[in-house]
């Protein structure tokens, strides 16, 4: 089933969780105190009809040093840079959701 997002009613659902975190948590800024992570491979990912046997090694640090290059210069903002924001997002929901 394909799945149609508006990129804008994105943007504010993530917006309200951030605003959420900061300012009914009190979170200005979240430690995250795990770095590595496991990652299905691009090609198995979304490949139900088999389990995936290719992981990838993710670093969280990596992640964000990526990320932040885009606070100096907006041209990196590209979209691709996404793949680095998931791996994040998911970190904070699991060390400020508990």
């Amino acid at each position: 089933m394909a799945v149609e997002i508006n990129i804008s009613e994105l943007r504010l659902v993530i917006n309200r969780i951030l605003d959420h975190i900061e300012h009914d948590l009190g979170h200005a800024s979240v430690k995250l105190n795990q770095d590595d992570y496991w990652d299905a491979a691009d090609a198995e990912r979304y490949d139900f009809t088999k389990s995936p046997g290719n992981f990838e090694h993710g670093q969280l640090h990596d992640d964000w040093e990526f990320l932040s290059s885009i606070i100096k210069d907006k041209d990196q903002a590209v979209a691709f840079m996404l793949i680095h924001v998931a791996p994040l997002l998911r970190c904070i929901g699991e060390e400020v959701g508990q």
